[in-house]
């Protein structure tokens, strides 16, 4: 989808913390950075406890999975977006000091204005 001239833009929406919901939501991340597009990962109320410090950890060592922190961590480095609806703070009783490093909060109607222009969706 990507050449020299565009950047497209997508989004992953995660509203489950199942191990395959995360997994398949960070891969999929991963690998739109990866291509040279932009990642607008939003994290729903549902999966708001996997951005918390430490959360991400209990992915590890899945069988056949790649290792959570790393595909994080390339989303970050790539310039991806990862964003939790500003709902999911108080339904966990979630500070946002509690967050990972680089965890933006917005509405979701904020988020819906940042989505505008987006070439594809996928929700987990």
């Amino acid at each position: 989808m990507n050449n020299e001239f565009e950047v497209g833009k997508m989004v992953v929406v995660v509203n489950h913390d199942d191990e395959q919901s995360v997994m398949a939501a960070l891969v999929m991340g991963a690998a739109i950075v990866a291509t040279g597009d932009q990642v607008l990962m939003f994290f729903q109320p549902g999966a708001a406890k996997v951005l918390v410090k430490g959360e991400l950890e209990k992915y590890q060592d899945l069988k056949g999975q790649p290792d959570p922190l790393d595909l994080y961590d390339a989303i970050q480095v790539l310039e991806g977006r990862i964003i939790l609806c500003e709902l999911g703070l108080p339904i966990w009783d979630i500070k946002e000091e509690d967050l990972r490093e680089g965890v933006e909060v917005m509405m979701a109607s904020s988020f819906l204005f940042e989505a505008e222009g987006a070439i594809m969706v996928f929700s987990y």
